[in-house]
């Protein structure tokens, strides 16, 4: 997330550092971030289907065989092309085969328009995908967050809650409890999310973080 995909970014981290001394902490660690605007909304959700409560090492498997199903062209109407049989060769479970072929038909025939989806507010966002059976909250939530939405926070997502017990020292996680601590990161929630991210992809939640005192 830079300045140029996210105006805002240097307002926001400005603000956040005043705000929350932890935050600040770890941003001084990490540095400056970079984020890769979403390319292709429906391929994005395809590979979200995919790869709920798999490795990301597993869903590349069946995401490439997927891939080779629609001979290169992972479009809504080769999709849609495909039975739900067929979907399952691939090694996804019926549930999200079904699922799979639900989005692409819907976007094949205009129901799931991303240019409109993408003019309503982020509540309506997340209404209107999670009317999908097959996606839920946190899927919602991380396209809030690809098409740079700057207030996401994904309270449900474990890896998101992982770097956050780490960076406060705590062990409680329950959504209100989160949801309390992280107000004071509004509008700007979505910056501090990634740097918890980059804070576990980095591996830091290995070492010890600052208590508030020594800060």
């Amino acid at each position: 997330m830079t300045e140029q995909n996210f105006p805002l970014y240097e307002e926001a981290i400005s603000i956040l550092k005043k705000r929350d001394k932890k935050l600040a902490w770890l941003m001084e660690q990490v540095g400056s971030l970079s984020h890769t605007d979403l390319k292709d909304d429906f391929l994005f959700f395809i590979e979200q289907v995919i790869g709920q409560m798999l490795s990301i090492q597993v869903a590349d498997v069946m995401t490439r065989r997927l891939a080779d199903l629609c001979r290169g062209e992972m479009t809504a109407g080769a999709i849609c092309s495909l039975s739900v049989y067929e979907l399952k060769k691939t090694g996804i479970s019926l549930r999200k085969a079904e699922c799979i072929r639900q989005i692409a038909f819907m976007v094949e025939t205009g129901s799931l328009d991303f240019g409109k989806l993408k003019e309503l507010s982020d509540t309506e966002i997340i209404k209107s995908l999670t009317a999908i059976k097959g996606i839920g909250n946190w899927t919602a939530k991380m396209y809030l967050y690809k098409i740079n939405r700057p207030d996401v926070l994904p309270y449900e997502d474990a890896t998101f809650l992982a770097a956050y017990k780490w960076l406060y020292r705590t062990r409680n996680v329950k959504p209100e409890a989160v949801k309390r601590r992280c107000r004071k990161w509004s509008p700007y929630s979505s910056v501090a999310a990634m740097y918890l991210y980059t804070a576990f992809d980095r591996k830091l939640i290995a070492t010890e973080s600052p208590k508030l005192k020594e800060l």
